[in-house]
């Protein structure tokens, strides 16, 4: 009787472990909030960099035994270099960006950011703007913080709208190769 007693207090003790295991590890979530405003965004942002992605990353990880792991909670750890700090106590150079979004190997970036445990942590994707492959950031030279952000925006939208353009004629082209 006593061996069986035994047995039933382990058993309860493995159950109440596992369970509090798997509680724990299903509260560990990223909340993803919805853009409010740029004030607002600029608000809640405590770092502001532009930054160079070093390299692609892969969209999960496959370990050496081949076991393949995706990204936790849907965020992507990429290899950036800050070149530039707009706001914050930052560092230049190399660093790490936590973010959905998926950064292209040698585009800039501006990052509405928190910095903390060595890492950039930008979880929505609006948070990265892609700025392109050679911006120049002499432009930011002699302005306010304000004066920056505008103009990094501006820079963004002219390049939406010149991809616009570009996108709309080559779909023109399409059209036209597809009438009878």
């Amino acid at each position: 009787m006593k061996y069986a007693l035994s047995i039933n207090m382990k058993s309860k003790a493995v159950i109440l472990r596992l369970t509090l295991a798997v509680a724990a590890s299903t509260a560990i979530a990223v909340v993803v909030q919805p853009f409010s405003s740029w004030e607002s965004l600029i608000r809640r942002s405590p770092d502001i960099v532009i930054a160079r992605c070093n390299m692609t990353p892969a969209r999960a990880i496959v370990q050496k035994d081949g076991t393949v792991l995706e990204f936790r909670d849907g965020l992507i750890p990429s290899d950036i270099e800050v070149i530039l700090a707009l706001k914050g106590r930052t560092n230049l150079g190399p660093a790490i960006l936590d973010s959905q979004f998926l950064p292209r190997q040698g585009e800039q970036y501006l990052i509405f950011s928190i910095f903390h445990d060595g890492l950039y942590q930008a979880v929505e994707p609006f948070r990265v703007i892609p700025l392109s492959l050679s911006f120049p950031t002499n432009m930011m030279a002699g302005k306010s913080f304000n004066e920056q952000i505008r103009a990094l925006l501006q820079y963004r939208l002219n390049m939406l709208n010149r991809e616009m353009e570009q996108a709309q004629e080559e779909k023109k082209r399409l059209e036209e190769g597809l009438k009878p």
